[in-house]
């Protein structure tokens, strides 16, 4: 087997001699004998050529030679866009160059010889890209001054070789960025670019959707004409079905929608509305592709169009909904792309969609094959692109392991099937993450896009993917930074990214960065997590030492370091935050001897860590950003900052049960301030009662409580329960919280009898608990003389998150420890799983005045996920999200 490996690699490596680290990898080098030197003048021919392709010689030789020097033996180098095939075979014959070589119309013949280049394409495309590669040959040999003599025979696989930046989760970049990305894609043969677009395209018949630092019309032309410079073909979007909540949330345009997502097609003003939105944003895009998106149309059919739905079908009004925006786009000459998540999940639907479209196979996973969202479009003979991403959003770093085996396996799989263009991916879903972080999974992609990988059985790609990934990361240090063959900040890179996999740990989250340090979740405090984290923070601390070594030793693009070295930072805040949390713990539960001087110096520590990190993050986003959204950001470092600075006055409430009664014990974490708490109040004030021993609750009662400092005169922390008879009482719970998001153990395991109510519109607020394929189960204890006349437990459900109602909640007593439960009372659900969005629902039943020592609360699971699950289908499990069991 594994002299098959080898000959297979061998057979779908293109041919490379010694240290070519050129990105895409070329088709075919034929090396010959000697070298050519470069260091001496140069004189440049030209015939046919651009002046765009002109000036980019000139540039590009202008850094390696001097091209002032006009004496002695000079460098030739001749530029030649030839008319026809049959010319430029004619040109190679006479040249004793292959002949035979197809070139298309972006392809390019390098020919090095000892005192000569020539560059020859069909194109001017095709210049460009060979002066791109030889632009990577001098790189290679910028230190030797003299390069091997070869031949580059090359050309794409793919024709359509695109990426996509998505501007509007938060960050929209500024135009420099904008044309930085379209100069350096470029440079590396992508020739396609589009701006993911809902409401931020500033438009004059309804100025109202956009934002102040919106993209305009102009905007778009000035960026349309700066990359056919450099061959790139923008590609419009606009997004015209779902995911336009921005929209929609404006109450001018709230009636146009079936649900707060989906704009409606029941009503004929969505497509005036829409028209209107495309007589400006349409026109600006050259291209003839322009992206209606039309992705996760979730909840059509339940608004205004039931009727419809009910008449000829979700499938019918999809196609529907297709067709007239098909027309309106035919007015600009436009031919639909659009993501195909809807028509893969619906085949029947594709015979009813225009022929001349193109679909968008989506996913961003790491699978071993992607044929099962390609194979339904292929069958219906329709055009389709693949698309991977580079997994950066929520993420403080993208998931390299992850977009290495994502954008290699979905490219391979698209190219079997003929794909006709890659379109990769960022998306910026938490509004956090900085583009400048993107760019080593985004060239990865045009590597893969120009020269495809070969379609071979899992294990055998995996060996082929794993040697040009490898050779990939090394011409990435050459090409994208200009480092030498002993400086590799792909290395650092990976290591940084396999973070990603630490347990226990979430520290390349950003919502890791941004979770109030108390209440502690277990997970984060369990044995050995101060060793693990502290380990962590030393791998940290060395790859920053690095990074200025990498940044003094770059070339070019060292401005981009600055991202990663924040991000390096970002991590190592969260493992101190993560250090402080189990140093706090133990503090609180009398497991080790930290003082509370050291405890605030800790936290002082960590509180001027965060702001430091601010200003370095707000100094990034201008940098690469519009203003638009860095407020919304800053809110949540102010929010924690804040929270942390406050954390000594936060006041830890705790159940005390005994036999007869619950008592409620309240402490700050840090400092010992006073406490003030009323019961049933509005307000909290320093008149209402002081805290002085543990409380005695008889009834049902909101609690509010809050810290009083009295050197600055202000109450901190106000915090409000809902005190019951079931507080406390928890005596076994038999399930384990979801470990999948440190919001889902809710604060432990008294999370259901603990006062603090979930609400629907917050399913991370940390007051809900989350259980993952199992019933929830949990016992609790009485005193047996006491009435208890009503139960309630809550819960929540979103089907598309997976989250599902119980069937039903089951209520067993038993007056002694060793007696067998009794089933009193089955509590049924009423909702269907397929109600959409958030919803929240409340399991209620009398209970007559029952007197009982014990009671065990069962609530049954949904079981799998249903077969018409859009996102999951029948193979993953559903979950139960419960808040408070309350007993009256």
């Amino acid at each position: 087997m594994s002299k098959i490996i080898k000959i297979l690699f061998i057979l779908f490596t293109p041919i490379l001699l010694p240290a070519q680290n050129i990105i895409p990898t070329p088709k075919e080098i034929i090396q010959k004998k000697n070298y050519l030197a470069f260091d001496k003048g140069v004189r440049i021919s030209e015939k046919s050529v651009s002046a765009n392709n002109s000036k980019l010689i000139n540039d590009i030789l202008k850094d390696q030679i001097d091209i002032s020097n006009r004496k002695g033996k000079r460098l030739f180098i001749h530029l030649e866009k030839i008319a026809s095939s049959e010319q430029i075979n004619e040109k190679l014959k006479k040249y004793n160059l292959n002949s035979n070589y197809k070139l298309g119309k972006e392809g390019y013949i390098l020919n090095i010889d000892l005192n000569k280049i020539e560059v020859f394409a069909l194109s001017d495309a095709g210049i460009f890209y060979g002066i791109q590669t030889l632009r990577q040959l001098f790189n290679n040999y910028s230190e030797e001054k003299k390069i091997p003599c070869m031949v580059i025979y090359d050309k794409p696989d793919i024709p359509v070789r695109g990426w996509q930046d998505d501007i509007s989760r938060g960050p929209i970049p500024t135009m420099e960025t904008l044309k930085k990305e379209i100069e350096i894609m470029s440079s590396f043969k992508m020739n396609y670019f589009t701006l993911y677009t809902e409401h931020v395209f500033k438009l004059d018949k309804h100025p109202t959707i956009a934002p102040k630092d919106g993209i305009t019309q102009a905007e778009i032309l000035e960026l349309s004409a700066f990359a056919k410079k450099y061959h790139v073909t923008l590609i419009g979007n606009y997004q015209s079905f779902a995911h336009m909540y921005k929209t929609l949330a404006n109450p001018k345009y709230a009636h146009l929608g079936e649900n707060r997502d989906v704009i409606s097609p029941a009503k004929e003003e969505t497509y005036e509305f829409l028209s209107d939105v495309y007589e400006e944003i349409v026109p600006p895009y050259d291209g003839k592709y322009f992206n209606i998106n039309c992705d996760e149309t979730f909840g059509l059919g339940d608004g205004k169009s039931k009727a419809i739905i009910d008449s000829i079908g979700i499938e019918g009004l999809y196609a529907y909904h297709i067709n007239r925006l098909d027309e309106v786009l035919k007015k600009y000459d436009k031919q639909i792309l659009m993501w195909g998540d809807v028509a893969i999940t619906h085949p029947e639907i594709i015979p009813a969609l225009p022929k001349d479209m193109t679909v968008m196979a989506w996913g961003y996973s790491p699978e071993e094959s992607f044929n099962h969202v390609i194979e339904p479009i292929v069958k219906q003979k329709l055009d389709f692109w693949v698309a991977p991403g580079v997994s950066c959003w929520q993420h403080v770093y993208p998931d390299l392991t992850s977009s290495e085996k994502n954008i290699y396996n979905f490219i391979r799989d698209g190219y079997k099937f003929d794909t006709k263009g890659v379109l990769n991916t960022s998306w910026d879903d938490d509004a956090l993450n900085f583009f400048n972080n993107n760019w080593q999974g985004f060239i990865w992609g045009a590597e893969l896009s120009w020269s495809a990988p070969p379609y071979l059985l899992n294990h055998e790609s995996d060996v082929v993917r794993k040697r040009r990934y490898q050779k990939f990361n090394a011409a990435f240090d050459k090409q994208f930074y200009g480092l030498n063959n002993a400086d590799s900040i792909t290395s650092l890179m990976h290591e940084f990214s396999l973070l990603h996999y630490a347990p226990d740990q979430d520290i390349l989250k950003n919502e890791s960065l941004f979770e109030d340090v108390f209440p502690i979740p277990p997970n984060y405090v369990k044995e050995g997590s101060k060793e693990k984290n502290g380990l962590v923070l030393e791998r940290l601390s060395t790859m920053l030492v690095k990074l200025k070594q990498y940044k003094d030793h770059s070339k070019q693009n060292a401005e981009t370091i600055n991202y990663l070295v924040y991000s390096v930072n970002q991590a190592r805040v969260i493992t101190e935050k993560n250090l402080f949390r189990i140093q706090l713990h133990e503090y609180l539960y009398k497991k080790t001897t930290s003082t509370e001087k050291e405890l605030l110096a800790s936290k002082e520590k960590l509180v001027t860590d965060l702001k430091k990190l601010k200003a370095d993050y707000i100094k990034l986003w201008n940098k690469e950003n519009r203003k638009h959204w860095l407020a919304e950001n800053i809110v949540k470092f102010d929010a924690l900052i804040e929270g942390t600075e406050d954390l000594g006055s936060t006041v830890l409430i705790e159940p005390i049960m005994n036999k007869e009664e619950t008592k409620v014990s309240m402490r700050t974490v840090i400092q010992g301030y006073p406490i003030y708490y009323s019961l049933d109040k509005d307000t909290t004030t320093t008149s209402s009662t002081l805290y002085t021993k543990p409380l005695s609750i008889k009834r049902a009662a909101v609690v509010k409580v809050f810290a009083y400092d009295e050197k600055q005169r202000k109450a901190v922390k106000l915090t409000s329960f809902l005190y019951h008879k079931a507080i406390g009482r928890l005596h076994h719970l038999a399930s384990t919280p979801s470990s999948y998001h440190p919001s889902y153990y809710a604060g432990g395991k008294h999370a259901l009898v603990d006062g603090k109510i979930g609400e629907k519109e917050d399913l991370w607020s940390g007051k809900w608990q989350g259980y993952s394929g199992q019933d929830i189960e949990v016992e609790l204890v009485f005193n047996p003389n006491e009435e208890l006349k009503s139960f309630s437990m809550g819960f929540f459900q979103y089907t598309d998150l997976w989250v599902i109602f119980p069937p039903q909640v089951e209520i067993y007593v038993k007056d002694n420890l060793e007696d067998e439960y009794k089933l009193y009372r089955i509590i049924k659900g009423t909702v269907s799983a397929k109600e959409k969005g958030g919803l929240k629902e409340h399991y209620s039943t009398g209970l007559g005045n029952l007197k009982t020592k014990y009671m065990k609360v069962v609530a049954k699971y949904y079981g799998k996920l249903p077969e018409w699950h859009k996102a999951g289908g029948a193979d993953y499990e559903s979950m139960l999200f419960a808040d408070e069991i309350i007993i009256k």
